[in-house]
């Protein structure tokens, strides 16, 4: 049965504007939605400031090749995850994807990655055709734990020379060695082998060096408080270096970004690591770290699940000589989260994951990533 359309009561008719008029009214429209504003291109494309720095926990990034001196049998395609060269490839393609869209007009300058099995998987993700634009460079611990996962720093070439990397061992009488010299027995390395990488960077176009830490600290599998202790001698011995670096030139550019597994206020944050909120109309002093989670943390929110508690334990902290100078390198005192639908469920309430217990899904990690602006 079909409606007959009503005629409408009153008609009103007007005149018919010239083509020349309706063409430039058309350009200008369509220029106010195509045309990205100028400052967002200037921010992330131009080689003379930093660009955008990204942490990200990519959750067991494997690849399928059994390592005999890690427990790593799970990912691989016998194993209880049937990680099979396909499930790989598709984990390589999500995570240049997030790099990607993390960087919106261009890509990220600088990479904080943790979970990481090798500096092989690390070759494979910036090979990926969606990555193919950028040079990135890359530097992979060699750390002690069971499993086999490390933590990498990666770097746009064009924007960065590399200058030296160290890895700190989270447990044992070394402070700080040399990358892929790892001194310590399995004993020693007992809780977590993750080491933190150190690296220094310069900035080609302002010759700007950058202390660069990346951190993956102990979990709290078998009670917050029992292991805190673990959490809070890995950042105080960190901090101890930090404070080291800032005694010879307190206007170092310091920056710390990583998984703590704590939030922003628990005490391996502020009192050893010492890294406290700032506030809008507060002067950073040069010696202080400033934890840029906090007003995110105090806002209610978060990057990861733990339990039924969403919190922040992914955090990027920031020396005061950051905020300090006629070009400050940092201008806003908050990072950011990038919370894309595709990274969530349907319903928009959990993280889309790779496996949910053995079951496959094919996601992209039970961690957001983070990011903020250098300029």
């Amino acid at each position: 049965m079909h409606h007959a359309r009503r005629k409408p009561i009153f008609t009103i008719s007007y005149p018919k504007p010239p083509q020349a008029f309706v063409l430039v009214v058309a350009l200008w429209l369509l220029s106010a939605f195509v045309v990205p504003p100028l400052s967002a291109q200037e921010r992330t494309n131009s080689k003379e400031t930093i660009g955008r720095m990204m942490f990200y926990n990519v959750e067991n990034l494997f690849d399928t090749i059994d390592d005999p001196l890690t427990d790593d049998d799970a990912f691989t395609p016998e194993g209880i995850y049937h990680w099979t060269e396909g499930r790989y490839r598709r984990k390589c393609e999500h995570l240049a994807w997030v790099i990607s869209n993390v960087g919106e007009w261009g890509f990220p300058s600088l990479i904080g990655m943790v979970e990481v099995e090798n500096s092989d998987v690390i070759r494979d993700l910036v090979k990926h055709p969606t990555l193919s634009s950028v040079t990135y460079d890359y530097v992979v611990t060699n750390g002690s734990d069971p499993r086999g996962v490390d933590v990498a720093l990666l770097w746009d070439q064009k924007r960065f020379a590399y200058i030296e990397a160290h890895e700190i061992p989270h447990y044992g009488a070394t402070d700080c060695f040399p990358l892929g010299q790892d001194p310590r027995t399995p004993s020693e390395a007992d809780g977590s082998g993750r080491n933190t990488l150190w690296v220094t960077l310069e900035h080609r176009a302002t010759e700007r060096k950058l202390e660069l830490f990346v951190m993956h600290n102990p979990s709290r599998r078998g009670g917050v408080r029992a292991t805190s202790r673990k959490r809070e001698r890995v950042n105080a011995k960190v901090r101890k270096l930090i404070d080291h670096l800032l005694e010879e030139d307190p206007s170092r550019y310091v920056v710390v970004m990583g998984d703590f597994n704590d939030n922003p206020s628990d005490p391996s944050m502020r009192r050893a690591l010492r890294a406290g909120g700032i506030e809008h109309n507060t002067q950073p002093k040069q010696r202080f770290l400033y934890n840029l989670a906090y007003p995110l943390y105090n806002g209610g929110k978060g990057t990861h699940r733990f339990g039924k508690e969403v919190w922040i334990p992914d955090q990027i902290i920031v020396s005061g000589g950051l905020f300090l100078g006629e070009e400050p390198l940092l201008r806003e005192r908050r990072q950011q989260i990038f919370s894309h639908p595709e990274l969530l469920t349907k319903d928009g309430k959990h993280l889309h994951r790779t496996y949910l217990g053995t079951h496959y899904t094919g996601g992209y990690s039970d961690h957001l990533p983070i990011y903020i602006d250098l300029y």
